[in-house]
């Protein structure tokens, strides 16, 4: 490792809750936490954002939403299983410790309303709030509307 990306990962980690060295946008951790691929699609003017989140401590953790940089509110939602289909906000969601949850196409997600201004392939800034750790800084990659996966799923870091 250069000295440079020592300090670099050295700063990340005195820091506190930061992106992880290496592929920023695929890996934030903080306290027992690891959020990975963070991903969004444009739907109904805003914006799902998908990730996978792994509580590798002992305690439960509860995610209760977040926010962009510029202070627009993700809202925590679940799709759904109606013949009207849609989605409803539900506040909150424990996570155990030692567990995994995936917020994917169909089930749970973070909703941004309106829009990033971002078209495929950028990236945003956000936090995730994670009580009682706080909040963790993601970047959120936009994929193609209709992407139903992170071309990156499944790949350890």
């Amino acid at each position: 490792m250069t000295p440079i990306r020592t300090l670099l990962a050295v700063t990340a980690l005195l820091a506190g809750p930061a992106l992880a060295e290496g592929d920023d946008h695929h890996l934030s951790e903080a306290d027992g936490l690891r959020i990975l691929h963070a991903w969004a699609v444009e739907a109904r003017g805003g914006h799902e954002i998908y990730m996978e989140i792994q509580n590798t401590g002992d305690s439960t953790v509860t995610l209760a939403g977040g926010e962009t940089h510029d202070g627009a509110a993700l809202v925590l939602m679940a799709t759904e299983v109606s013949a009207q289909g849609g989605a409803v906000p539900i506040g909150e969601i424990p996570i155990s410790g030692g567990s995994d949850m995936d917020l994917e196409p169909g089930g749970l997600y973070l909703w941004l309303e309106p829009a990033a201004d971002a078209a495929v392939g950028d990236l945003f800034e956000a936090h995730v709030t994670l009580d009682p750790v706080g909040e963790i800084e993601i970047e959120v990659e936009i994929m193609a509307p209709g992407t139903r996966q992170h071309p990156h799923a499944g790949h350890n870091h």
